[in-house]
C-alpha cells in the first residue's frame, strides 16, 4: 500500500519525492526517490512518519537533519 505515495514534509506540502520500495533491515526502511533523482532510505518510524494518508496517495516524513541531504 505505500509504494508510489508521495512524500512531503507537511500535509498541504509540495511532494518531495515518491516511496519505491519498503526494505526491512532489523527496521523497515522506506525508500524514496527524491525529485533531484536521489534515493534515500528513510525509517518508518512515528517520529519520522507521523502521518500515512493511503486514501489521497502521500505520506509526510519529519527527518532528522541531514537526512535528506545525501
Amino acid at each position: 500500500d505505500l509504494l508510489d505515495l508521495e512524500v512531503r514534509l507537511s500535509m498541504s506540502g509540495p511532494s518531495i519525492g515518491k516511496v519505491k520500495n519498503l526494505t526491512s533491515a532489523g527496521n523497515d526502511l522506506l525508500e524514496v526517490q527524491l525529485l533531484n533523482g536521489k534515493s534515500v532510505l528513510i525509517p518508518f518510524v512515528k517520529e519520522i512518519v507521523p502521518e500515512v494518508n493511503i486514501k489521497k496517495g502521500w505520506l509526510m516524513i519529519t527527518p532528522p537533519p541531514g537526512l535528506l541531504e545525501l
